[in-house]
């Protein structure tokens, strides 16, 4: 049983990562161009170890959505009647388990990675932007 205190914090938490997710589309965006780039520049002889580094930059922008969104599904998942918790957030959260309800029950949040991941991809596809625009 959660007390009153514990389903604020779902709620705060559920409402911060919902939010969060979104960070992720923008970083995709940048790291597909980079990806492109990094390929291009492969093709005319440049280094094969910058691609593998866009692939990691593609790669952590779906995981920061994912991670995020997870989370968000999660901590939403538990305070779902809660009559705080935004219309937007209760209704996919209705959604999804309609859709898949075992798998939306099964979910596990990741506050800590939600946070870290995106930082990880903006530190990756800086780099590998200023080794093909900068270096």
């Amino acid at each position: 049983m959660t007390t009153g205190t514990d389903e604020v914090n779902d709620i705060q938490v559920a409402i911060r990562h919902a939010r969060l997710r979104w960070i992720g589309a923008p970083l995709l965006v940048t790291g597909g161009l980079l990806l492109v780039l990094a390929l291009l520049q492969m093709v005319s002889g440049g280094p094969v170890w910058v691609v593998m580094f866009g692939l990691f930059g593609l790669g952590t922008a779906l995981a920061s959505f994912g991670a995020n969104h997870d989370t968000a599904m999660a901590h939403a998942v538990r305070v779902r009647l809660h009559a705080d918790l935004p219309v937007a957030l209760r209704d996919e959260v209705n959604t999804e388990m309609a859709r898949d309800r075992n798998d939306v029950m099964g979910l596990r949040p990741s506050a800590i990675a939600g946070l870290v991941v995106p930082l990880v991809c903006i530190s990756v596809q800086t780099f590998v932007a200023w080794r093909l625009l900068g270096a």
